[in-house]
Formats: C-alpha cells, structure tokens, sequence
C-alpha cells in the first residue's frame, strides 16, 4: 500500500482509498498516478504520458492537464504533491516511508499477472531505457571481414520489413553480421537498439522474461506477460536483436509476431538456423565467406573474404604470422575445406599459428579433433566445431536424422528425386523423405542451389563427415551403397577413417 498525503493506493488492485472508505477515479486518471508513483519522484514526460494512456490515439494535450487536475482535487490539500515542470511534465513528491505505508486496509495476496493499468507503469521504466542506446549490444573490436555486402543488404532488408531473420548453419556468422547490423543501425538512426541473447536462455518459458530483462521493464515482483512487453514498447522507435533463436522457435515467432503487428515503430532482426515463419518475415540466408577458386593466383586467392578472415585470427594468435606463394595455396585449400564457415576458419587459423599451415592441412582429415579450442567466453556450442553441429543436431527428428546420414554419402549436388531413390526405404516412405529434406534444408544443415525451377541440395564437408560418423550400422550402410548402384552412381565403401564412413564413386 502506497501512502500520498491523505489518501493510501493499492496498485494491484487499482484501488484509492481515504480513510478506509474507497474512492472512484477514472481509469485514464489512474494510469497517470500509477506512472507518477512508478517513477519515484522522477519527472514524467508529458509526450510519454500521452503514448503509454492514450496507446494509438491522438489526443490534445488538455486531455492531459484535466486528469491532472482531478488528480490534485483528490489529492485536497496535498495537490502540491504533483508538481508541473513547464514544457517537460510532471513528478510525484513523496516521502522516503510512503512507499510502503503500514497503515490503510489490508490487500489480499495477488497471484494473478498484471493488470492492465499495470503496463503504463511498466512503459515509464522502458522510456528511460530509450535514452540510453544501444542496450547489451557486444562490442567486436575489428572490422568484421568479407560482409560488406552482407551488411548493405540486411540494412536494406530492414527497410522493407518489419522483421528480418538472418538464417544459416551454425557457425556461418549470423550474429556477429546481426551485431554489425544493430551498430550501424544505432549510429545512423534515431531508433533504440537492444540485444537480446536466447541461445543460453533456460527454455521456451524464459523468452518474454529475457526481453523485458533487456529491455529494462521493471516488473516489481510479477513474471512479465507478453502484453506487458507489447504495450511497453507502443509508439517507440526500437531495433530489437533476437539472437539464436532455434531452440525457442515457436515462442520467439510468437514474440516477433505480436510486437510487429502491434507496434509499426518496432523492427527485429532474429538469428536463427530456421526461419521463423511468421507474418511479415523476410529471410536473408547468410553465405559463407567468399572461398578461393581452383586456378586462383597469389593476389585473387589473398582478396577472398574467406582468406582474410583466416589471415587476421591467425595473426591475433600470432602477429608474425606470415604467409608466401606456397602457404597462401594451402591457405586457399583450408578455406575450401571448411566451406568458408567463420566458426571453422577461426578454429583452424588458431590450430596454424601453433603448428603451422602444412600441419594443419594433413590434420583435417580428423578435423573433430582439430578443431577445437574456441574462445574461453563463447557458449559451449562454439567452442569446437563438433559442438555447433552436435547443437544443430539435437534439434531433428529421428526421419531428419535418418535422411541426413544417408545422403552423407553423396559428395557433391543431387536432386530431391536422387535423395528419395537413395534414401527411402521400407523403414521411410517417399513423402517421409522429401518432408526431411525440406526440413533438413529450413534448419540450414542441407544447402541448397537453384538450377532454373529445380534445387539441387549439397552438404558443406563439415556437416558430411559429421553425418557419416552416424552412418555406422553395416545394415544401414550396405543398403544405402546398394541404392546407390541401383540408381546407376556405383559407391562403393573404401573403410572407415578417423571414425568417419567413406564411399567414393
């Protein structure tokens, strides 16, 4: 119970109360003395006022001055307690002990969430926050190599729709291109910008409470409900970052989709190895970094996105990292090795600046082993490569498992109809692998090319020996090598070496 001069206020409840006896006031009105007493002696702006009571609405601000003033009238002889700073707004005088008054009627115990005066309360916590830009933004110290025109584009993209999903295999870069987005979108823009990470969040049932955790609104002892974040954020210009957003999908297509339709201010740009598949969504699959070719000179294979990045972590490791005609070709050949994958260059750029280049090209053929030794403050799902695809894993059904060890031994480009000849059987029906592979492909563990109206699906060589150390059931692996004949592509299995299942052709 919150005492003001004469008369005692239960915010819960929405109640005035004067000598026990309880008092009308107006919702509108309420709302404005729930925002004083929230800011605790702060000022209020006006303009603040108007958005969070009249949400959506134009109004007058002697709107504002007539609830005002029936707030002084109630107040009698206390009226000066609310105290006008001209052209700015209004705050709330009170004790240090009127907080929480002992005396007045006693409030039953509240177990519900809030209640619909409550947000208004919770909108004056957020305003604050929005002076104060951008909010748990990490800070990358160095330029962030091969995604200039990465950047451009989801800029672009950002334009054009409300929510905007940076969608791409585990390692390939999402969130530091996410990070760079969000910086220059808080340099050059006048919008708020906030970060949130989900990818260490304890389940689905924690994601409303991380964004209004980041988002500074102050719940005074009750969960956070999404109405709650929804009205905080109404008629706010705000960038909201949604980091690894996979394991959290549906409840972060939720989020996305409540605060988009709500709020034609908000823009959010999710990371995630799926789409989140809401309304208004545009997907920006991120690409590897741009690899050398096969026939690429010294000075073509040194300008690849892919080279340069592998070249800079090197030399954070070692700054007399060095590099000739003969190292950059074998440089060139790790870089293709690893896709061009950001996570998989910096692991191995730091396995060469402690063994050399040569070393590190002949230890690939166990690159599991290899490459570990990430950076002691990132999740442990980034720490090796085998972690980021054991994490991507977790999340498939056992069809998805079942279709993608099997086209493990597929090196190179195939049509959905090869991978259903070569896949199915009588443990999968056709459907059942064509429904995989499409999953496979959303959850950006299965790429894919367009060719005119069909696409060809591929594996980076990462994700292939990964799926082929699953393909370890002589039953299973004889029948997917006899397909394979069937369909006219003799395989044939040459052994198993460091563990994984190899076919050649």
């Amino acid at each position: 119970m919150i005492k003001i001069g004469r008369i005692h206020v239960c915010l819960e409840l929405r109640e005035i109360f004067l000598d026990n006896e309880p008092l009308r006031l107006g919702t509108r009105a309420f709302d404005i003395l729930e925002m004083l007493i929230r800011a605790k002696g702060g000022l209020v702006r006006k303009e603040d006022i108007l958005r969070c009571v009249w949400p959506n609405t134009i109004v007058e601000e002697n709107n504002l001055q007539v609830h005002i003033s029936s707030l002084r009238k109630m107040l009698g002889d206390d009226k000066d307690l609310i105290r006008t700073t001209p052209g700015r707004g209004y705050r709330l005088v009170l004790p240090r002990d009127a907080t929480q008054a002992a005396t007045g009627p006693a409030q039953p115990a509240v177990t519900s969430g809030m209640t619909a005066g409550t947000t208004a309360g919770v909108a004056v916590c957020l305003a604050d926050m929005m002076r104060a830009q951008p909010i748990g933004l990490p800070l990358f110290h160095g330029p962030l190599i091969g995604r200039e025109t990465a950047v451009e584009e989801v800029l672009a993209a950002l334009q054009r729709s409300p929510l905007v999903t940076l969608v791409g295999a585990g390692g390939i870069g999402k969130t530091q291109l996410g990070i760079e987005v969000a910086r220059l979108q808080s340099l050059n823009s006048a919008a708020a910008v906030c970060f949130v990470a989900l990818g260490s969040n304890d389940g689905p049932a924690h994601v409303v409470r991380a964004v209004a955790n980041a988002l500074r609104i102050e719940m005074f002892g009750t969960e956070p409900s999404l109405g709650d974040v929804t009205a905080a954020v109404a008629g706010r210009e705000l960038l909201l970052v949604l980091d690894n957003c996979e394991h959290v999908i549906n409840e972060a297509a939720t989020l996305c989709e409540h605060l988009v339709r709500a709020n034609k201010g908000v823009r959010i740009l999710a990371t995630s190895r799926e789409p989140v598949r809401t309304a208004c969504e545009q997907l920006y699959w991120v690409p590897p970094l741009e690899m050398p070719v096969e026939g690429d000179g010294f000075e073509a294979i040194a300008q690849r996105g892919a080279v340069q990045m592998f070249i800079a972590r090197a030399r954070a490791f070692d700054p007399h990292f060095t590099y000739d005609s003969d190292s950059i070709a074998q440089i060139a050949t790790v870089c293709r090795r690893l896709d061009g994958v950001p996570l998989a260059l910096e692991l191995a750029a730091a396995r060469a600046a402690t063994l050399g280049i040569s070393e590190l090209v002949s230890e690939l053929e166990d690159r599991f082993r290899v490459l570990t030794g990430g950076l002691r403050s990132a999740p442990l799902r980034q720490q090796t490569l085998k972690a980021t695809l054991d994490w991507s894993y977790r999340f498939l059904s056992r069809e998805e498992r079942m279709v993608l060890r099997r086209v493990s031994v597929c090196d190179g480009h195939f049509p959905l109809e090869v991978a259903c000849r070569i896949v199915g059987s009588d443990d999968l029906s056709e459907g059942e692998v064509t429904e995989a592979i499409a999953g496979l492909a959303s959850k950006s563990l299965l790429m894919f090319d367009s060719q005119g109206p069909r696409k060809l699906y591929y594996l980076l060589e990462s994700t292939r020996v990964y799926a082929m150390q699953d393909l370890d059931d002589p039953d299973e692996r004889a029948n997917v090598g006899a397909r394979h004949e069937e369909y006219g592509v003799p395989w044939t299995f040459s052994g198993d070496v460091n563990g994984a299942t190899h076919f050649t052709q």
